[in-house]
């Protein structure tokens, strides 16, 4: 099959959309696929994708109303032809889908990792009359998706977010790296830096700590508009010894295996990839109960789950799990073995392959049929 993942984010974002995207990608490529990755030049996204050793088609669709990008599209399938097109913005699809229709690619998706349609008049025709389906990664996304009451039947798929475990995995010690007392407990958690990501959430449940003069240590991997506030609010809770925001990491597994525990404290995610890495290297985690987390972790098995906005609760279970030794022993075991079993890039890329071909025999045995019915 030709593949084409259409994403039309801007040159400095990268997100978890755009981490699953170019996952698939690899993951279709190793199977013999052609994948082309269709992107702004010099983005984030084609760094990465030339990393994967993926082609990319410079093309960007700037606004919904962008119908002048249509005859570029167009002109690519023209000349390279595709049996899969997948969208990962909603512009991908108002325009870029909208093109490829015109051009009879025979199966086109939508990609939601995380709920970006409203039951709002203005989404039903490109979402429904324009793509084949949406592919999203939550049972939760799904069921809401269902309630709008205009999707046709068997029209969203859920295949669940696929984790590589890496056969090697570089030794950190993260006391040594950022001079932290030796005896002290490494919470560690990562995201970009902004509102959805909850790290304020964390930095309470870390002042908590100090008040009971706890030994704990606060890992944080990310980037994002609110680095400043998030350290200003660390100094102002005087927690900024025990908070340490390090940045954008290439070594997460690393840091990950280097630490005692993960905490999610987001406010809502779709299906959190920072989760789901987190217990693929066998990490037992804290995490709010906010759509996919609930799906990855059986609470009170592989991890715990518990209410966003409680920086209470994430201290109390993080107490927990860093004083019972064999608890948390007995969740990281849970958790990789239920990564191994449930959520594996193979397992990911095979349900989407199945369902590319499918598709496309849909399509071609009954040509001109509307996607909607």
């Amino acid at each position: 099959m030709n593949i084409l993942f259409l994403d039309s984010l801007s040159k400095s974002k990268w997100g978890g959309g755009e981490k699953w995207m170019i996952a698939a990608g690899k993951g279709l490529k190793a199977k013999k696929h052609r994948v082309v990755i269709a992107c702004l030049p010099g983005s984030r996204i084609e760094y990465h994708a030339k990393e994967n050793d993926l082609e990319t088609f410079h093309f960007h669709i700037p606004a919904d109303i962008a119908f002048w990008k249509m005859p570029v599209l167009q002109s690519f399938l023209k000349t390279n032809p595709v049996d899969v097109m997948v969208c990962c913005q909603n512009k991908d699809v108002k325009i870029g889908a909208r093109a490829a229709r015109q051009m009879h690619v025979p199966a086109i998706f939508a990609r939601q990792g995380i709920q970006n349609l409203s039951n709002k008049k203005k989404y039903i025709k490109p979402f429904t009359r324009y793509i084949d389906g949406i592919i999203t990664n939550t049972l939760s996304i799904k069921r809401v998706y269902e309630n709008f009451g205009w999707f046709p039947e068997h029209f969203i798929h859920v295949i669940y977010n696929g984790v590589e475990i890496p056969d090697q995995v570089d030794t950190v010690d993260l006391h040594d790296r950022f001079n932290l007392p030796p005896e002290s407990k490494i919470i560690f958690s990562s995201g970009r830096l902004d509102h959805q990501k909850g790290f304020d959430i964390l930095i309470l449940a870390a002042a908590m700590a100090k008040e009971k003069k706890l030994d704990w240590q606060f890992i944080i991997a990310g980037d994002g508009k609110l680095k400043k506030k998030l350290n200003i609010m660390a100094e102002k809770s005087g927690v900024s010894e025990m908070v340490h925001f390090i940045g954008f990491s290439e070594e997460i597994p690393a840091l990950l295996r280097a630490s005692d525990v993960f905490v999610l404290p987001s406010r809502y995610e779709g299906m959190p990839n920072a989760l789901l890495e987190a217990m693929a290297m066998g990490r037992a985690s804290v995490a709010t109960r906010v759509n996919g987390a609930a799906e990855l972790i059986e609470d009170g098995i592989s991890g715990f789950l518990i209410q966003p906005e409680d920086p209470q609760l994430i201290f109390e279970k993080l107490l927990v799990l860093l004083t019972n030794d064999d608890l948390r022993r007995s969740m990281e075991q849970r958790a990789k073995a239920r990564v191994q079993e449930h959520f594996t890039m193979k397992k990911m890329t095979d349900q989407l392959e199945a369902l590319f071909r499918d598709q496309i025999k849909r399509t071609r045995s009954n040509p001109g049929a509307d996607p909607a019915k």
